[in-house]
């Protein structure tokens, strides 16, 4: 992936980040996060980067939607929220040219749906999507926030995914134009 800059120390942040997430260890994985965040940050503010790459990426948008400690008369407005964020954040990476893949948009199935299907089941849903992404953004800051989404971001990371924590971190795909005969 030409033009695609290379990070060195964040695999092995993100390891330490998954092991955390096993061990269920939420201050530690918030640590671990805010490092890699700031490093990457800060690596291509340093370094200028406008990264490109060859190929459009398939891009799992991970954040909460289930929301935590909410009353039952904030719930679906929480969860509508969160569904917002994540359509705002799947259209971000349309932008730099990938195709996300939404989870979130199971909320009007949820909603709207003849029946109603299991937590369980979106759960699974979800990482059978995952598998088929190339990259997952998990766009929440915050360990602990969504079970469902640090479970992803989990997975993503020892299945050797790209992860990324910032839509400025998802390099460009800038498709050429062929040249007419």
């Amino acid at each position: 992936m030409k033009g695609f800059y290379k990070f060195s120390k964040k695999q092995s942040e993100l390891e330490l980040l998954s092991e955390h997430l096993e061990k269920g260890d939420k201050e530690k994985a918030q640590e671990t996060l805010v490092k890699i965040i700031n490093e990457c940050a800060s690596y291509m503010k340093k370094n200028n980067l406008e990264n490109e790459i060859d190929r459009p990426l398939r891009i799992y948008i991970a954040g909460p939607y289930t929301p935590n400690n909410a009353s039952a008369h904030d719930y679906a407005r929480i969860a509508h929220e969160n569904t917002v964020n994540a359509i705002n954040f799947g259209i971000d990476t349309i932008d730099r040219g990938h195709i996300p893949y939404i989870p979130h948009l199971s909320h009007f199935v949820h909603l709207y749906g003849k029946k109603t299907l299991s937590y369980d089941y979106y759960t699974k849903a979800d990482i059978e999507w995952l598998k088929d992404c190339d990259a997952i953004l998990y766009y929440h800051p915050v360990i602990g926030d969504s079970k469902g989404a640090d479970n992803e971001l989990k997975i993503a990371i020892d299945s050797g995914k790209m992860v990324f924590f910032s839509i400025n971190e998802i390099p460009k795909y800038m498709p050429t134009k062929k040249k007419s005969h």
